[in-house]
């Protein structure tokens, strides 16, 4: 139960009828601030993150919160722990299971090995840059969109993305569904590129002397609103963006490719004498980011 999980956890303790709500974390540190905090009725701390001696009939929904590749692991071993040939439409003494990850094709191929696990995918948009429960913002869920992911690899009975989705609008989330390519592709372009390119940009930029030796001197940083706004994210929480750089490296890629294909043609356009390039590029970049970002109107 990391910043995410706490943030799930207070936001479900908001709700007029919040559920029972167990929380296993990593640390007796952490189990110990989840409990002073309230987020949860029992909590279990598991440095292994060991899940075997759990009564799964406790529960009617699992959620898994650590990076990526734990998260693989958790999925893993929670499949010993479910009959190879459960089927949820006939059985509801086993949870349904799914989790917050921000690339899905890896925990596809995980499932994939185990079609008797009952677990559909979630990715809500609604990260920070900060870690860890202490992090945690009880209205983290509200207004922003949580993607189920509609796997091309497994059949998924339609009765588990009614409940997901009734879950996650409880929290005031909107629900929306992609398979796990689409979502990856179009996570690169949207997230996880850019948080590479805020990182780049913050280490370009330091790594120029003047730049920071003047920067340094001044009474405050020298840094307009729109450096502040593209720096925000850089160096976010490593563990959990190795993952997505493992995970998610083919889209990715592709995406820093047209970054720097975009980056050479800027360069080659402010090298020549012509202004007249200017205002058109500018208006036109103003209505691809209306576009990508819903903006109804100009701003």
């Amino acid at each position: 139960m990391g910043m995410m999980g706490a943030s799930l956890a207070a936001g479900l303790r908001n709700q007029s009828s919040p559920p029972s709500i167990t929380g296993v974390v990593r640390s007796d540190r952490s189990k110990q601030w989840i409990v002073d905090h309230n987020l949860a009725d029992e909590s279990i701390a598991s440095s292994a993150l060991d899940v075997s001696g759990l009564d799964l009939t406790k529960y009617d929904l699992i959620v898994l919160g650590m990076p990526i590749a734990a998260n693989g692991d958790l999925l893993e071993k929670l499949a010993p722990m479910y009959p190879t040939d459960f089927q949820r439409s006939k059985s509801g003494s086993l949870p349904l299971i799914t989790d917050m990850s921000s690339t899905r094709t890896f925990l596809e191929e995980v499932a994939t090995r185990h079609p008797h696990l009952p677990f559909v995918g979630s990715h809500p948009m609604c990260g920070s840059e900060d870690a860890g429960p202490a992090a945690f913002r009880d209205n983290l869920f509200k207004d922003r969109l949580v993607i189920l992911i509609r796997s091309t690899m497994r059949n998924l009975p339609g009765e588990a993305f009614e409940h997901l989705h009734q879950f996650w609008s409880s929290l005031g989330s909107r629900v929306s569904e992609l398979n796990e390519r689409d979502h990856d592709l179009v996570l690169a372009y949207l997230s996880h590129a850019p948080h590479l390119v805020s990182s780049l940009l913050a280490t370009v930029t330091a790594n120029r002397q003047e730049v920071r030796r003047i920067n340094s001197q001044s009474p405050i940083p020298i840094t307009g609103g729109g450096l502040r706004d593209m720096l925000r994210i850089a160096g976010s929480n490593p563990e959990m963006w190795k993952d997505i750089l493992h995970t998610n490296r083919k889209y990715i890629l592709e995406s820093l490719r047209d970054f720097r294909t975009g980056l050479d043609e800027l360069i080659d356009t402010v090298e020549s004498d012509s202004m007249e390039w200017w205002s058109d590029w500018q208006t036109r970049s103003r209505g691809f980011r209306n576009e990508i970002c819903g903006y109804e109107k100009d701003r």
